[in-house]
């Protein structure tokens, strides 16, 4: 998860050129109405269409980012409002955007990993928003401080590391045209070396004529991928993706990445095929180091 850098929050008066106060839904200023974002004194609404948010006719496209926005809500901390551009959500990975008000106009400040929906007892009222992850058998509390043009994480984790109960990655998407879908996990359980192998993972039933299938591996679990082959059988014909690298063949010298990182792969669809095709990867993942509980 990248922050965005402080952004500099001094508005210059319409004359004399002095600084003027920041709008009063800033930093828990006195006079706050709940869910007012702009700092005009009115609640506000905001719609969300195009991977573009609009509120009170501004407009922000959503910048580059590792998640598919799947919408916009206003979400009052307390002291302030903001915009949260929720995710998709692929099994327990839900993530906000946020966006703040400037006083000038929309700002997108960063992300907060929140894992489900979200329930009052994670937005206190105070600024923070909340959430708990777990994996290898430790759970990490993170909180979330907002404040103007930067997000603060700091995070807690408890339990005992314990790599058999790491979760499998890393996340299978096929491109349909229309945007990434997840279709599932790839590589499942096969964490260390010594447990490498194959495994296969039907993908859905192709359109008619399509000539190329886009499949994009991503590692969002704290783990590094070692992909040692990939391949897709179109109906008993096996096919290696385009300009594979080291993901071409079975050789020892694998295709490695990690948290945060993905792989786009491309395949040739045979003439005349249509069906379900299944791709088939070979290789495993290691679970990053343990992290000393606190």
């Amino acid at each position: 998860m990248k922050l965005a850098a402080a952004l500099s929050l001094l508005v210059l008066a319409a004359c004399g050129g002095k600084p003027a106060a920041p709008p009063a839904n800033r930093g828990g200023a006195a006079g706050h109405v709940p869910g007012d974002v702009d700092g005009d004194g009115r609640a506000d609404q905001v719609s969300f269409a195009d991977n573009t948010v609009t509120l009170n006719g501004q407009s922000l496209p959503v910048p580059a980012w590792d998640f598919t926005a799947a919408g916009a809500r206003v979400v009052e901390l307390g002291g302030q409002a903001v915009i949260a551009v929720e995710s998709e959500v692929n099994e327990d990975d839900l993530t906000w955007g946020i966006i703040q008000h400037d006083g000038a106009g929309l700002r997108w400040i960063g992300d907060v990993f929140l894992g489900s929906e979200p329930g009052a007892e994670d937005i206190p009222g105070d600024g923070t928003i909340h959430a708990t992850t777990g994996n290898c058998g430790q759970s990490t509390a993170l909180t979330y401080t907002i404040r103007p043009g930067v997000i603060d994480k700091a995070e807690r984790t408890t339990g005992t590391y314990n790599p058999d109960l790491c979760a499998a990655c890393p996340y299978v998407l096929v491109d349909t045209g229309a945007g990434l879908r997840f279709v599932g996990e790839s590589l499942r359980n096969l964490a260390g070396p010594d447990r490498a192998a194959e495994d296969a993972l039907a993908l859905p039933v192709l359109a008619a004529g399509q000539r190329e299938l886009v499949v994009v591996l991503e590692e969002v679990k704290p783990e590094t991928t070692y992909l040692d082959a990939l391949s897709v059988d179109f109906g008993g014909v096996r096919v290696a993706p385009r300009a594979c690298g080291a993901a071409c063949v079975v050789d020892g010298a694998p295709e490695v990445f990690t948290l945060g990182q993905r792989r786009r792969f491309v395949f040739d669809v045979p003439a005349g095929f249509a069906g379900a095709p299944v791709l088939y990867a070979r290789g495993y993942y290691v679970p990053f180091a343990p992290t000393v509980a606190r």
